[in-house]
């Protein structure tokens, strides 16, 4: 929860359309950069199924921590640390 939490104190010093734009960038940079992560680690059945977890219509970061939650548990240590990287990313981009 203390990713959501820096995420929201980014998201909440901006304009609401262009939180939503900032948001929306995370959560599809950490779909991308964990897709990409499980090409590498995973042979051709995780790669789909890493796939069917990621690349679906969520563009709010409560949202997909929940489809992690719900149906890969065990990626939820690799999906927070890249979700924690992108935050400080999308950080350094605004400032």
């Amino acid at each position: 929860m203390n990713n959501q939490l820096q995420a929201d104190s980014i998201l909440s010093r901006l304009n609401p359309r262009i939180a939503r734009e900032v948001e929306t960038w995370i959560v599809n940079s950490v779909k991308v950069k964990m897709i990409k992560k499980m090409d590498i680690l995973l042979e051709t059945e995780g790669k789909v199924n890493a796939r069917k977890l990621f690349l679906v219509p969520i563009f709010d970061i409560p949202q997909m921590a929940k489809r992690v939650q719900e149906q890969a548990p065990e990626l939820k240590t690799l999906f927070y640390k890249e979700l924690m990287v992108t935050i400080h990313e999308a950080e350094k981009r605004l400032i």
